[in-house]
C-alpha cells in the first residue's frame, strides 16, 4: 500500500499541469532519442549540428524545480529560472517524459551503462548486455556517433566513467582509430573539466557533441536520490545552468547563421534511495528535452 501511494504520489508530479509536453501515460521509450537526432541530420536545411548533453542519474520528477507548474501544491510559488536549458529548450522545442528499462516483458537493467546505449543506439540493449556492465557494443548495433562519422561527420564523446571507455564502447572506439574516422572520445575527472571540454567541442567543427555530467548521479549514490533531498535537487539545479551556458557558447560561433543546431538533454536512468537498476517507477521514468519539438523530427 505505501508503494502504491508513493508511485501516485510520483505520477501525480510528473503529470502536474506546465511541466512536461505529455504526460506519464504517454511516455515515449528512450530509444527516441538516437531517432530524433538522425532525423534532424537528414531533414535540417541548414549544415546540421548537434549537442547532446547527458545528465547521469537525473529524475524525471526533478523538473519541477527547473519548470513552474500551474500547480502551486507541486511548485510552490517559484517562478521559471530565467537561466535554466531546460526551460530554454522546452519554450522553443519540448520538455517530455521517457522511460529506460526496455519494456516489462523483457526489462533491461535500468544503469548507466545500459541506459546511454538505448538512447544512442535507438533500440533496447539484448542478452547478454541486459546484466552488468562488462560488455561491449557490437557491428550491428551503432551509436549515432558511428552511423554520422562514417557518413563524414566529426563525432565526439565526452565522459567522466571509464567502463564508458574500457566496455561499452570500446569497439566503436577501436573501428573509429582502425577506420581514421572524426570519432574522438574524451576522457576526463570531474564535471568541470568536462564542461570546459565541452565549451572547446562547441567552438571546434564538431558535427555531433555528447558529454555526461555524473553530478546527479554521484549526489544520488552519495545521498539519495529524490526530491526531498535538497543537495541531490542542488546538484541537478546547478547542472540546469551550467548546460544553459554551453547553449550560449552555439550561439556565440561565428559560422551559426549558416547551422542548424539541435541540443538534447536527457538522463540515462533515475533511481531511489541511493540506488538504481530496478523496474520501480522511480528507476525508469527519465526526461528529453528537445530545442525542436519531437512531432518535427519523427513523424
Amino acid at each position: 500500500r505505501l508503494n502504491m501511494f508513493s508511485n501516485k504520489k510520483y505520477i501525480k508530479s510528473i503529470n502536474a499541469n506546465g511541466i512536461f509536453d505529455n504526460t506519464y501515460e504517454t511516455k515515449m521509450p528512450q530509444t527516441v532519442i538516437s531517432k530524433a537526432i538522425l532525423a534532424h541530420f537528414e531533414k535540417s536545411q541548414k549544415k546540421p549540428k548537434c549537442l547532446f548533453i547527458g545528465w547521469d542519474g537525473c529524475r524525471a520528477d526533478a523538473m519541477k524545480y527547473l519548470i513552474k507548474s500551474d500547480d502551486e501544491k507541486i511548485s510552490g510559488a517559484n517562478d521559471t529560472a530565467v537561466y535554466s536549458a531546460i526551460s530554454a529548450l522546452k519554450q522553443n522545442g519540448g520538455l517530455y517524459v521517457t522511460y529506460v528499462g526496455a519494456e516489462k516483458n523483457a526489462p533491461q537493467e535500468t544503469s548507466t551503462a545500459q541506459g546511454w546505449a538505448s538512447a544512442l543506439c535507438g533500440r533496447w540493449m539484448k542478452e547478454p548486455w541486459r546484466v552488468g556492465i562488462k560488455w561491449s557494443l557490437d557491428d550491428d548495433c551503432p551509436t549515432v556517433l558511428k552511423t554520422l562519422s562514417v557518413k563524414g561527420y566529426q563525432t565526439s564523446f565526452s565522459a567522466i566513467w571509464p567502463i564508458h571507455f574500457d566496455n561499452t564502447y570500446k569497439n566503436e572506439i577501436d573501428f573509429a582509430d582502425k577506420n581514421n574516422l572524426n570519432q574522438y572520445y574524451c576522457k576526463f575527472e570531474t564535471d568541470s573539466q568536462l564542461y570546459d571540454n565541452l565549451k572547446e567541442r562547441i567552438q571546434s567543427d564538431d558535427d555531433f557533441i555528447f558529454g555526461i555530467f555524473e553530478n546527479p548521479d554521484m549526489n544520488g549514490h552519495g545521498t539519495g536520490f529524490g526530491d526531498s533531498n535538497y543537495r541531490y535537487i542542488a546538484g541537478v539545479c546547478n547542472l540546469d545552468r551550467l548546460s544553459y551556458k554551453l547553449l550560449t557558447e552555439i550561439k556565440k560561433r561565428n559560422t551559426f547563421e549558416d547551422e542548424e543546431w539541435l541540443v538534447v538533454i536527457a538522463s540515462d536512468h533515475g533511481g531511489h534511495s541511493t540506488r538504481h537498476g530496478t523496474q520501480s517507477i522511480t528507476d525508469r521514468t527519465t526526461f528529453l528535452a528537445l530545442s525542436k519539438p519531437i512531432e518535427e523530427l519523427i513523424k
